[in-house]
This record gives C-alpha cells, sequence and structure tokens, in this order.
C-alpha cells in the first residue's frame, strides 16, 4: 500500500504540465531578426531554456537589453515575456530571406531536456 502511494506521489510530480510559447512573432532587422514571444509554465518548478534553433538561422542566441545571455529562466507558475528592450531570441546567420506573412518554426531546448516548439509570424 505504501509502495503505491509513493509510486503515485512520483508520478504526479513527475507528470508536470509543459511549458508552452505563445504570440510568436518575427521582427526583421537586417541581416538578422528578433522572436518575441510568452513562455508560460504551469508546472511547480522553474524552466531554464538553455539553447534554441531554427531552420531560418544557422545561430540562435538567447538575449537580454541587446547583450548575449547564458538561459532564460521561467518561474514556476509563471510566464516570460520575450520582448523589445527585454529578453528575445536572436536570429543570425539567416538561411534564407524572411518575408512578411510566412510562419518559422523555433525550438527552445529547457535545461531538462524538454523542448518548446513556437511557431512565429513574420512581421
Amino acid at each position: 500500500m505504501i509502495a503505491h502511494l509513493v509510486s503515485a506521489i512520483a508520478v504526479l510530480v513527475w507528470a508536470q504540465p509543459a511549458t508552452t510559447a505563445t504570440d510568436a512573432t518575427i521582427v526583421r532587422s537586417g541581416a538578422a531578426a528578433s522572436v518575441y514571444l510568452t513562455l508560460n509554465n504551469p508546472s511547480m518548478y522553474d524552466i531554464y531554456v538553455m539553447s534554441a534553433t531554427s531552420d531560418a538561422a544557422g545561430k540562435v542566441e538567447l538575449y537580454s537589453a541587446d547583450k548575449p545571455v547564458d538561459n532564460l529562466t521561467v518561474a514556476a507558475y509563471g510566464s516570460l515575456e520575450l520582448k523589445a528592450g527585454g529578453m528575445f531570441l536572436r536570429l543570425s546567420d539567416l538561411t534564407r530571406e524572411l518575408k512578411a506573412g510566412e510562419s518559422i518554426t523555433v525550438t527552445m531546448l529547457t535545461d531538462g531536456g524538454a523542448t518548446i516548439v513556437a511557431v512565429a509570424a513574420v512581421k
């Protein structure tokens, strides 16, 4: 009985809802582009985005106030808005011209190995 209870608690702890990305847009700026979105973390643990990739760019960097950072932290039960002048994703070494109206997929990787996929509209 106790073993079943411990197993049930372990499943509840490890089966946390997934972090999602919403309201994703891309703003072009010369040979680079910025990705703005909101990360939503419904779990009881902080989430750390460690890296990101996109087929549209050779390089995707995590930025805060125009400086690269090692990670983006999304607080437990919270959200993080990536926006101009704050934290954002920077696409460089673009693999093609990004055209207004098209959708670009950006995949973020957390410290726990989970992926967060965002489909961003180019503006």
